[in-house]
């Protein structure tokens, strides 16, 4: 029996996953320099947490252009068989959601842009005369990475396939029945002796949940 047959659920991240580049990091990358990357790295050390490092780059974000916003969100670009992977599982009545503790503003975009409809969860980016605020409509003071949106609460069925590629992802990592992982969440798996079959595209997930 194939994999896709055994699950109820998708879950998936976005930023560096279904897009090809992270792009939460590279617009930070764009518009603070190299500041961004002082929190970034406190919080891959872990110590701070996603929301803090979130509230403090948000925080570095001045005097931007909705032109500016608008044509970073348009340069994003999303795996090329991400739209087959979306047909796949479709044809197999599975639900798919993203979860990301990324900006909901460029997920909303993005899918919009590709006429989908995929419910999300993310970290609510505001955007007002050049400035951003974020807020945490999904953060739980109990998560175990203090995330800034709680991928493990959102999760609801009891056998669910998860896919991602970094640090947010550590914790539901460990709690799907099927993980797929790619770069830095790949090699956490490795380290860690986590179970998952590693992904360079969404090819590979579709030919894999379909053997």
């Amino acid at each position: 029996m194939s994999i896709i047959n055994t699950i109820d659920a998708i879950y998936c991240d976005f930023d560096g996953t279904i897009t090809k580049k992270d792009s939460v990091n590279g617009f930070f990358e764009k518009y603070t320099g190299d500041k961004w990357f002082e929190s970034e790295k406190l919080w891959i050390e872990g110590k701070i947490s996603s929301r803090e490092n979130a509230i403090i780059q948000v925080g570095l974000l001045k005097n931007i252009s909705q032109k500016q916003l608008n044509d970073y969100i348009n340069s994003i670009e999303i795996d090329d068989y991400f739209l087959d992977f979306v047909d796949y599982i479709k044809s197999n009545n599975i639900k798919l959601t993203i979860l990301s503790d990324g900006f909901d503003l460029f997920i909303k975009k993005v899918l919009e842009r590709y006429d989908l409809d995929i419910p999300y969860y993310a970290n609510k980016l505001i955007y007002n005369n050049g400035e951003f605020n974020i807020e945490f409509p999904y953060y739980n003071e109990n998560c175990a990475k203090k995330a800034g949106m709680c991928k493990c609460q959102k999760v609801k069925e009891n056998r669910f396939c998860y896919i991602g590629d970094g640090t947010s992802d550590l914790c539901i990592a460990s709690k799907a029945d099927f993980l797929f992982a790619s770069k830095n969440l790949h090699e956490y798996c490795k380290k860690n002796n986590i179970n998952h079959s590693h992904f360079t595209s969404f090819r590979n997930i579709i030919d894999i949940l379909n053997g």
